[in-house]
């Protein structure tokens, strides 16, 4: 397994263009000093307007690569960007199978907020929004997956070893609530929502899901879609989670059992716990 290092590291891109420059100047002062005092003025003029003309060309190069890399550091999670640049061909690396605790949230009432909100005025709300649950995951050592409108998945343990994955994605969702207090203070009471969460552990398969030529990093199996299931039973401004999350950190936690929860049309229930905290000694 892999285990977490820094994100923010040169790229490989940049290095070679870093030694590219680097050799194009040791050329141009050879060309220009006493090694080349002999050879005909009208060739080493043409030669020094070519490696001129090659470091304008690499500046530009370099400009546009990191104006695409600014705009790819905004799109991946910076876990997942550091796993990624690793692999020579990330498509044909495929997944990985490992064990994670998923977090998935939703903004109670958010089609109403679509409604009563001018459009000018929407995106920077939303985004004050999943600016909470992008830092409550990243200060927890989580991936923020992607943000589907006003919804968030996030998962821990993957790409990167994490320990205490699920108390820490526990500590997460806790955290976004909490904050949102904060959020709300700066908020008319038109446009206050709370966050309904839902958290589940089990095993996964991370890695490339679409096609060759368009595809996404992502995280797929039933612990996605039950972690989903309790988001979508929690009430406005609490937390779900799983009978398997609770074994796991029943010593850690306050949490009340709701023993009705259908799984499959109803079919099959498990118990659920709505999460009330943590014990004291382990704050």
């Amino acid at each position: 397994m892999e285990h977490m290092e820094p994100v923010e590291r040169p790229s490989q891109i940049s290095r070679f263009l870093d030694l590219l420059r680097e050799q194009l100047e040791r050329i141009r002062r050879e060309v220009s000093g006493e090694r080349s005092e002999a050879a005909n003025p009208d060739e080493q003029d043409s030669l020094l307007a070519a490696l001129e003309a090659s470091r304008e060309l690499l500046n530009d190069l370099r400009a546009q690569i990191q104006h695409e890399q600014a705009i790819l550091d905004h799109l991946l999670d910076p876990h997942l960007r550091a796993h990624l640049t690793r692999r020579p061909d990330p498509w044909l690396a495929g997944g990985i199978r490992r064990e994670v605790t998923v977090l998935f949230a939703d903004l109670q009432g958010f089609s109403d907020l679509c409604d009563r909100t001018p459009l000018d005025d929407l995106i920077p709300l939303l985004n004050r929004y999943l600016q909470v649950a992008w830092e409550a995951i990243r200060r927890e050592g989580g991936v923020v997956d992607r943000f589907m409108g006003d919804a968030v998945l996030g998962w821990f343990n993957a790409p990167f070893d994490l320990p205490d994955h699920t108390y820490r994605a526990l500590q997460a969702a806790w955290r976004m609530q909490q904050e949102l207090a904060r959020l709300h203070a700066t908020l008319p009471p038109e446009q206050r929502r709370r966050y309904r969460i839902g958290v589940h552990v089990g095993e996964a398969i991370i890695g490339p899901i679409g096609t060759p030529d368009y595809w996404t990093y992502t995280v797929v199996g039933s612990v996605v879609n039950y972690a989903r299931r309790l988001q979508e039973a929690a009430p406005p401004g609490q937390i779900m989670i799983s009978r398997a999350v609770f074994e796991r950190l029943r010593d850690r936690i306050e949490a009340r059992a709701l023993p009705v929860f259908p799984v499959r049309g109803g079919v099959q229930v498990v118990p659920v716990y709505r999460f009330l905290g943590f014990r004291e000694e382990q704050r």
